[in-house]
């Protein structure tokens, strides 16, 4: 596999080869990827270890996303459960959600691998693995991939959030109260208490709301004397509001509920934390020694401090008078005396099985999810129990029969930063070398003998090859040291043996290097940074995480496999190794060596944001520069992967301004979905000519059962849908030429995620038939497929021979994104391509480094970006120098000398730049805004939760709204309160997810509020007259209602702004609109798709007041008269003006608040009324559901254009008021039991019902305290 910065300076060698450039969109699918056994051991964020299956079951209770035969998707997002992963750009273990968990169903077998310290892992042949190499770096590799000795990178150490003292009481109450057995008894003072609450609120009410079993006579002689049943006790502290463990004064279990029902002895329960300590420790002792003898609990073991330990805790935390009982020829035996009520406490609360106990324990899930105060003591007593220093090995071992408390055991010591070795053959696992120290220090034994035997092997351990061996070499540590200038003998003797090869790098050994190293801080004679650098991401990498080696590589059968979708780092862990997760694009980037081949279509190398798994959308685009050959020729291929979902329709409309050419993915089963057609829309728009590659073929053939003519038909539905949407859309020039066709080799047939692809152009060199693609899925051989046609080589030929490269789509694409003088010399420059004309680049995102400030990604359309340009920021009117010349691999940036016209490159040093900014080394018009009407429809309020956080979430805020344009923010700099404008629920959700947990600030956000816009429904009463506080100004006016026809050029156009005498263009543009010659002239400002006219004659002070004039116009569109929401579609005539002669009289006091209570006036007399913004929902439903979806829609004033039937599918699509869609989505996963997949785009403001005007423009004005 070859590095990103090899690749990146291939690509450097082909950036001035225009003709052999193509820069492209790809807007694809994100599948799952990462599937492991169901026996896996998932760790979660609360330390509780649960089996990748039960998870899944666990899981169920969430929103059930998809469901065939081979797959069930749940969306869990809401369900808030965490798993422990690995951070790769922190290089640290932390927790994240879940969004999705998967049950697959496989027939493939899956590879079996075993590591050094006897962890076992069973997962599909494409997943993913972290490696460490010989360098230190941190690279993937496909479990078919793997070879024995390979390194893996695994956690050693991880942070869990458990559960609070109070928590864990909660927990072993709901599980004991959930068994009638158990009553409680209170002390006399707080029996008083309790009876006289019940008898004020009514003994029968009480009775009744707590649906208590009893009848009315037992349940009042309980309160009387003090005694509850447990699950009663429980509802009446909840009623009352108290503390209910702490009301209890003990315990006992009643086997039979009958009147003359024995009870079992009373017992205290654990309050404190030293009493649940002590209480774990003999848990461990009960799970090591212990076991169940008719209906007690008895421990055996002759060690005379157990003894003692064991009789002394049980009375003071149970108050059980525990006996010793000796035998002959056996070991001493301990009877807790606890009877039924403490054997029930064990096996309800805390797991104990009742038989086999030998075979089937495990950690107590309320342990596991515990302090690690309480962990810890746990482990020390069953180690006390069970545990051995062993003489001959220098360990500490453990043996049981349960192999699952010794995988539990395992894992949760990483929580101790202590990794042991499990031998399943021996039943037993092992901690030596460093480990030992660790565990001897932060957990140890509490028995003397055992711990003084431990502490001496400790003091004179070794290393441990099979947990403490690293993959780094002795060259690498002898690179840097000699990078750093540091000699030799600076570190111990041993350093000139490892730098040789001729001692092995061990953690200890390498600490020790590091050590020294860090010595030398501060050194003057030290320069070199990138040494520096190297040194602390080793470091940092191996502070959390150690390497494992393969020892054995196996492959198993299994029947299904499940899969964890993550937020933000895509892995998780499972049985204590770090466990991986874009499709088509990763098959293109195989090719250039980025990704190896074979984990092309698995790989998501492009995927690499918080939310892209979470709803199967991506939410970012990625960028990647790659280098392929065909047909002799090197070709230079700049893809950016976009997003889908209309939330995000702003992401893809930027990514369509960079790229000449777009490949449209669209699945084989269902069809061209409305996110495809959103991109296809917007694609056209900015005149990018589209290709289309079918994916999931297989999925007819497999899943559909589709013979091959049906196969073909389906293939024919998909492109008429394609070609109708281009027609509709595209450029005059091109509605035909740029329809996709088989014949040509426009249209790709293939699954990305088995590597395979086909089309008619592709085949004459291959020699596959249709025939042959449906057989070859069919008899499930897609291996052979994917080696006799990779998809890569039928998408490389598909890009090459049918997207442009920058010389010919420059000369069609400037004249719609730039409306400057073409025949200028920037405008020649842009049209030929020309890299050594001026620069003239558009930046179309900007994301921002932690350590290099804004970054920003742009399209280079003419003249040559360098390391130290000066460039002019058109719109930030400023000049500055560029600090760093980049392309982007994926999430990491590669700097380059230079990046030429024709070119995709990202520049660092640019402070204050936005998305949409326009870059040059000369004055020049900037380019058109994104061709796009949408604009944001839903507001929030977003405060923090914390005062001091307050500086930080204004940064956050600011940063957000440069990455994502589409975000809009109003910050209140005193209050700490931000309106956070987007483009739909999930669209703000997202922005939540960044600001919690990108930048963890906790928040505190407001439910979403609709924006609204006011306009006319007439035109006003002409010349009204506004007069300045002082009266010595009058201005005459009216508005009217600008045409529809007008208006929806007006709002296509983006014209916001003065409008200068010089801006001849933009007058054109006006006439061209339809507005009156004269009347453009005239037109003085446009603000929110209003306009202001100057009418009026010969008034030369005027033009004094012009800009207060348009202030005051913005003023008033701004904040409308009716509940100051936005005006829009309104023009307003000036028609007069009688001025005071002194300008003194005629300041911004005067005229600002004359001409905003002007338009305000005209506005009210002209019949104003309130839009609503409205969407188009696109909603998949099966067809038994199909009536309660069009009740739920009925319900929230939705109109139904269409409906479509496709298979047991009906595909309903709508329009409905934005307000009306706020909790839309629990409501129709209720009406549809989960089964129902919608979407939503935007559609413009609409005029609101007359009949709820006036409630709606009310509780507006209440909301903003009007």
């Amino acid at each position: 596999m070859s590095k990103r910065e090899d690749v990146a300076r291939n690509a450097e060698k082909f950036m001035s080869q225009r003709e052999n450039i193509r820069n492209i969109g790809v807007v694809a699918h994100i599948d799952h990827g990462k599937c492991v056994s169901g026996k896996t051991n998932i760790l979660l964020e609360n330390g509780k270890i649960e089996k990748a299956e039960d998870l899944f079951k666990l899981s169920e209770k969430g929103k059930k996303a998809k469901e065939n035969k081979n797959e069930i998707v749940f969306d869990i997002s809401n369900l808030n459960e965490k798993v422990l992963s690995f951070d790769k750009n922190r290089k640290e273990i932390t927790a994240k959600k879940i969004t999705h968990v998967w049950k697959l169903k496989t027939n493939e077998k899956l590879i079996k691998l075993t590591f050094s310290n006897g962890s076992e892992i069973k997962t599909t042949l494409e997943h993913k693995f972290l490696l460490l190499n010989e360098k230190g770096k941190i690279l993937e590799k496909q479990a078919k991939e793997i070879e024995l000795n390979d390194f893996i990178l695994a956690p050693k150490f991880i942070k869990t959030k458990p559960a609070n003292l109070n928590e864990l009481k909660q927990n072993i109450l709901q599980n004991l109260a959930k068994d009638d057995g158990f009553f409680i008894r209170l002390n006399e003072r707080n029996s008083l208490e309790i009876k006289r609450k019940i008898l004020d609120y009514g003994l029968e009410r009480t009775r009744k709301e707590i649906q208590s079993k009893l009848k009315n006579k037992s349940f009042y002689q309980g309160a009387y004397n003090g005694r509850y049943r447990l699950t009663d006790f429980k509802k009446i502290c909840e009623k009352f509001g108290y503390d209910c463990f702490e009301l209890i004064d003990s315990i006992n279990y009643r086997e039979s509920l009958k009147k003359d029902g024995h009870s079992s002895i009373d017992l205290k329960l654990p309050k404190t934390e030293y009493e649940f300590t002590e209480f774990s420790y003999l848990l461990g002792l009960i799970w090591g020694d212990g076991g169940k003898s008719g209906k007690e609990i008895r421990i055996t073991n002759e060690d005379k401090q157990i003894i003692e330990e064991t009789k002394s805790i049980a009375e003071r935390v149970f108050g059980m008078k525990a006996t010793e009982r000796k035998y002959e020829n056996k070991a001493t035996r301990i009877d807790l005396r606890g009877g039924l009520t403490f054997l029930k406490i064990l096996e309800k609360a805390f797991d104990l099985p009742l038989s086999k106990k030998s075979e089937s324990i495990e950690i107590p899930k309320p342990i596991q999810s515990s302090s690690n105060q309480l962990l810890k003591a746990f482990i020390q007593g069953y180690f006390d129990a069970d545990g051995t220093v062993e003489t001959s090995r220098r360990a500490v071992s453990l043996n049981s029969k349960s192999i699952k408390i010794l995988e539990q055991l395992k894992l949760s010591l990483l929580r101790f930063n202590c990794m042991a070795t499990l031998n399943k053959k021996k039943q037993a696992i092992y901690i030596s070398g460093t480990n030992l120290k660790i565990f001897s220090e932060e957990i140890g034994f509490r028995l003397k003998r055992k711990q003084e035997k431990a502490l001496k092997f400790s003091a004179i351990s070794q290393t441990n090859r099979n947990t403490d061996a690293l993959p780094i070499s002795g060259k690498i540590l002898k690179e840097i040291r000699k990078e750093l200038e540091i000699p030799l003998n600076a570190f111990k003797k041993t350093q000139e043996a490892i730098e040789s090869g001729k001692q092995k790098i061990y953690s200890l050994n390498f600490k020790e290097f590091i050590s020294t190293v860090y010595s030398f801080v501060g050194n003057p004679k030290i320069k070199n940074p990138e040494a520096w650098e190297k040194i602390q991401e080793i470091e940092k990498t191996l502070f959390d995480c150690s390497t494992l080696f393969v020892t054995k590589k196996e492959q198993e059968k299994e029947e299904y496999v499940f899969d964890f979708s993550v937020e933000d780092t895509h892995n998780f862990i499972g049985n204590g190794l770090i466990i991986h997760n874009t499709t088509m694009t990763d098959n293109l980037i195989a090719a250039s060596g980025i990704i190896s081949t074979e984990l092309a279509g698995k790989q998501q190398f492009m995927d690499f944001y918080a939310l892209e798994q979470e709803r199967g959308i991506t939410i970012n685009a990625a960028n990647v520069s790659i280098v392929q050959n065909y047909k002799g020729k090197d070709y230079l291929i700049n893809i950016i992967d976009t997003p889908g979902h209309i939330d995000f329709g702003g992401e893809v409309i930027r990514a369509m301004r960079a790229v000449d050419g777009v490949i449209l993915v669209v699945d084989a089963v269902e069809g061209v979905m409305p996110q495809t057609e959103t991109v296809i829309r917007q694609s056209l728009k900015e005149n990018v000519k589209p290709s289309l590659f079918i994916n999931k073929v297989d999925r007819l053939v497999n899943e559909l059962q589709l013979t091959e003519k049906q196969m073909q038909e389906r293939f024919i539905k998909t492109i008429v849908q394609v070609n109708r949407l281009i027609e509709r859309n595209a450029p005059d020039q091109f509605k035909e030429k740029w329809k996709v066709r088989v014949e040509d080799g426009s249209v790709v047939f293939g699954s990305a995620y088995y590597n395979w692809a086909v089309s008619v152009l592709h085949m004459k060199t291959t020699g596959i038939t249709f025939k042959e693609v449906y057989n070859y899925c069919k008899n499930e051989d897609q291996k052979t497929l994917a080696e006799k046609s990779p998809l890569y080589e039928a998408i490389v030929e598909l890009v090459i021979q049918h997207l442009p490269n920058p010389l010919v789509a420059q000369k069609y694409r400037i004249p719609k994104i730039w409306k400057g003088e073409i025949e200028s010399i920037e405008g020649k420059a842009m049209i030929e391509c020309d890299p050594n004309g001026p620069l003239s680049m558009m930046i179309v995102d900007v994301s921002v480094d932690p350590h290099a400030g804004d970054v920003a990604t742009g399209r280079i359309y003419s003249g040559t970006v360098r390391k130290g340009t000066q460039i002019k920021m058109i719109g930030g009117k400023k000049d500055i120098g560029v600090q760093q010349v980049a392309l982007f691999m994926g999430p990491e940036r590669v700097a380059v000398s230079e990046v030429p016209a024709g070119n995709i490159a990202a520049l660092v040093g640019l402070k204050e730049v936005y998305a949409g900014e326009t870059l040059s080394t000369i004055n020049m018009k900037e380019f058109e805004a994104f061709m796009s009407n949408t604009e944001p429809v839903i507001t929030v309020s977003v405060e923090a939760k914390e005062a001091k956080n307050l500086p930080k979430l204004i940064e956050v805020i600011r940063q957000i709204t440069k990455e994502d344009p589409n975000i809009r923010a109003v910050v209140n700099q005193d209050t700490g309160e931000h309106l956070l404008s987007g483009m739909g629920e999930l669209h703000l959700e997202v922005t939540q997810h960044r600001i919690e947990v990108d930048h963890k600030i906790p928040i505190t956000v407001s439910p979403p509020i609709v924006v609204y816009r006011e306009t006319i429904n007439k035109n006003s009463p002409k010349k009204h007259e506004a007069k300045t506080p002082n009266k010595h100004n009058k201005f005459y006016m009216h508005v009217e209602k600008i045409p529809e026809e007008i208006m929806e050029k007006l709002i296509e156009s983006k014209i916001n702004g003065k409008i200068r005498e010089k801006d001849k263009h933009l007058v054109q543009q006006f006439i061209d609109m339809g507005i009156d010659r004269e009347e453009a002239k005239r037109i003085w400002a446009v603000n929110n798709n209003c306009y202001i006219v100057n009418a009026t004659k010969g008034i030369e002070a005027l033009f004094e007041v012009r800009e207060l004039i348009t202030q005051a116009f913005n003023d008033a569109t701004n904040e409308g008269p009716l509940a100051k929401e936005k005006v829009q579609g309104i023009k307003v005539m000036l028609e007069d003006a009688k001025l005071h002669e002194d300008a003194i009289h005629r300041g911004p006091a005067q005229v600002l608040p004359a001409i905003t209570r002007g338009i305000y006036a005209c506005i009210l007399q002209a019949d104003p009324l309130l839009f609503e913004p409205k969407q188009i929902l696109f909603i998949t439903v099966p067809q038994d559901f199909m009536g309660a979806v069009s009740k739920e829609l009925g319900a929230r004033r939705a109109q139904i254009t269409d409906m479509k039937t496709e298979g047991d599918q009906t595909i309903i699509i709508g329009k409905a008021p934005v307000k009306e869609l706020i909790g839309f989505s629990a409501a129709i996963r209720g009406a549809t039991q989960g089964r129902a997949i919608w979407t939503a785009e935007y559609a413009g403001f609409e005029l609101l019902p007359r009949e709820l005007q006036h409630n709606t423009v009310v509780e507006i004005r209440k909301r903003k305290g009007m």
